[in-house]
């Protein structure tokens, strides 16, 4: 990933002045950097929601071990508790 550096120039008008997008506005009157910049960011983030969809299938198995074994350590501990309190 490379960045774009930003540049130092103060913009052509003023803070009152900002421009807002609406509906009307045509692909058309899109500058072709920020749309070209637009589809790079789609892209990377295309990409990143693949990977970790990827990393949570490959790690499924391991993380229903955790989970079977945290679920198992809880109920015995519930268990002990129980047998504890009975023999009392």
């Amino acid at each position: 990933m490379t960045h774009a550096p930003t540049p130092n120039v103060a913009p052509p008008f003023g803070a009152d002045a900002i421009p807002t997008l609406s509906q009307d506005l045509v692909l058309g009157d899109v500058p072709v950097a920020v749309s070209l910049a637009m589809d790079a960011r789609a892209a990377e983030k295309a990409a990143l929601m693949a990977l970790s969809a990827d990393l949570v299938q490959k790690l499924r198995p391991e993380i229903e071990r955790i989970t079977s074994d945290m679920v198992q350590r809880a109920l015995e501990g519930e268990w002990h508790k129980r047998w504890r309190n009975d023999q009392e």
